[in-house]
């Protein structure tokens, strides 16, 4: 319930201040007073679109203040927002700045409008020409009836499992439509799989090889090498070796002779056993020298078979096994297409399943609800002054070969379920019932949007503690008009209402009655003033309205 608002600057307001209480409030004035600026305030604080242009001229920000006092609203209202309202009230403060932004705060911490929003959507409701305008246009009808049977929360859930069965659908399609793409994608990674595995290569084996064919392709120089290096150090005649022991024996015989010698002749016997030890490492070396033409075939052959792969497999033999991990992975994220194919129609029946038997039951409820509709809105629409009228919801269904079987038939699904329709009207007895967007005038529009808000009240299913009606006696006048006074009086009685009329029929059956007045202060400028009026002040008002001579 709204208890308090305050305006500063909001098109032609400069600084205004209401109370507001439990019952029916209208607001009154003549044309162009301002009413709509109480409205667009009122809009402001439930969350709607900030413009800029609603800022005062000369001013640089438009700030609108509201409290609401949440008592009245349903339990898991209240308990899901319990942080904002710990004594059962919450103000909210708009700010709408000249550069185009807003700013939201709630009990004076900042937010953002889309909490805003949640916060205040179950709160309140403005219905004015804009919702007459959503209910012109028949997609919003099948969205009126589901929410007169509180079927938003399942409207949401079909929704979800519509998206999961597209999503299912379409990854099905796409992998049929792929099916030979993708077995030629996945024997190519067996073949590469099975060749790299095959050649089981690893680092470091063609520098390897190519070092032993290099040996090879030398095999005979390098064994006449170590063959002359032999004779040198101990050929038949004149060896190096047979030259060193010559050596090694006069020196012994001089270091015999002097003893600082040994020393030297120490240096020689080293230098024999060096040299004896380098003739047998060459005689060994020489002897191991492998003259292997079969070997160097099989040695090109792998170095071939190295060389091809790396061409096909990224240059190196690190790439080649980095290519082949890749592959492992690739293989296990593509299983074989049959299977894949058949886990994903299995997927696909699934959520086919899931979506029918929640769309099937959300028809039934539907149906049910359109009936209780129709009985609810009939009678509101007598009490309205459209006697013997006619209203009901018609449910349209397409046809669809591979759709969801309805009554006997496949239907096409839809994100919001298997149904379509449109509301029909007639509001002259014996007339058949036709479009109510093509038949109803502006004023019967308006009685059924009320009839429909009154329905919802008898159906417990007004879940908003706040309802503002901007001009919804539009096109009505005389007697209809008090018949539709009386049910806003009548919704009332369980929530808040705040009515703006030009008919004094409405506003005779107010609690609270406010006059919107434009006047000149300030130099000359206009001002929006609007006062809560006395009995006296009502009884003149209302003669104004009536046009009736003040006494």
């Amino acid at each position: 319930m709204l208890t308090h608002i305050k305006i500063q600057n909001l098109a032609l307001v400069d600084d205004l201040e209401l109370d507001f209480a439990k019952g029916m409030s209208v607001l009154t004035g003549e044309t162009g007073a301002g009413k709509s600026v109480i409205v667009s305030a009122l809009g402001l604080a439930l969350g709607a679109r900030a413009e800029k242009e609603y800022i005062r001229h000369g001013a640089t920000k438009a700030v609108v203040e509201a409290t609401f006092r949440t008592e009245s609203m349903p339990r898991e209202y209240r308990e899901d927002f319990a942080d904002y309202f710990p004594d059962g009230q919450f103000t909210v403060e708009r700010a709408v700045f000249r550069e185009g932004n807003s700013k939201v705060k709630i009990n004076g911490d900042v937010s953002i409008v889309s909490r805003l929003k949640q916060l205040t959507e179950p709160l309140g409701e403005i219905l004015g020409q804009h919702a007459n305008q959503m209910l012109m246009n028949e997609e919003n009808h099948l969205r009126f009836l589901d929410h007169f049977a509180s079927l938003d929360d399942q409207r949401v859930e079909i929704t979800a499992l519509y998206e999961d069965w597209e999503q299912a659908r379409r990854d099905l399609k796409r992998t049929l439509s792929r099916r030979e793409e993708l077995a030629r994608e996945r024997e190519l990674l067996l073949f590469q799989q099975q060749e790299i595995e095959k050649a089981d290569i690893r680092v470091g084996e063609e520098n390897e090889l190519n070092q032993e064919r290099r040996i090879l392709d030398s095999s005979r120089a390098l064994t006449e090498s170590a063959r002359l290096i032999g004779d040198i150090l101990d050929g038949d005649e004149g060896s190096l070796l047979d030259r060193l022991r010559l050596v090694h024996k006069e020196m012994d015989k001089m270091a015999g002779v002097d003893a600082g010698l040994t020393p030297l002749a120490e240096q020689v016997t080293d230098i024999d056993f060096q040299l004896e030890e380098v003739r047998r490492s060459i005689e060994q070396y020489g002897d191991s020298i492998p003259d292997d033409p079969n070997r160097l075939e099989e040695i090109n052959e792998r170095l071939d078979e190295i060389y091809q792969l790396k061409q096909k497999y990224g240059g190196s033999e690190q790439s080649i096994l980095d290519t082949l991990e890749s592959i492992h992975a690739k293989l296990h994220d593509r299983p074989d297409t049959d299977a894949l194919i058949a886990r994903l129609e299995t997927g696909e029946a699934g959520c086919r399943e899931k979506y029918t038997g929640a769309a099937l039951k959300l028809t039934e409820v539907r149906r049910k609800a359109a009936k209780y509709l129709k009985k609810l809105v009939v009678k509101e629409l007598a009490e309205l002054a459209i006697d013997n009228g006619g209203f009901e919801f018609a449910f349209e269904y397409e046809a669809q070969a591979d759709g969801v079987q309805l009554d006997g038939r496949p239907v096409k699904p839809f994100p919001h379920g298997l149904d379509n329709g449109c509301f029909l009207f007639s509001a002259n007895p014996g007339e058949p019932l036709k479009s109510l967007v093509k038949t109803a005038s502006g004023g019967e529009i308006s009685r059924v949007l009320l009839a429909l808000k009154a329905a919802e009240k008898k159906s417990n299913s007004l879940r908003h503690s706040l309802l503002v009606f901007d001009e919804v006696d539009a096109g009505i006048g005389g007697q209809t008009a008090v018949e539709v006074g009386k049910k806003l009086r009548k919704l009332s009685e369980d929530c808040q209402v705040v009515v703006v009329t030009h008919l004094h029929q409405i506003a005779r059956l107010a609690d609270h009655h406010y006059k919107a007045e434009k006047t000149a202060e300030h130099e000359g400028r206009a001002v929006i003033r609007v006062a809560r009026l006395n009995k006296t002040q009502t009884t003149r008002e209302l003669a104004r309205m009536v046009a009736l001579p003040e006494e």
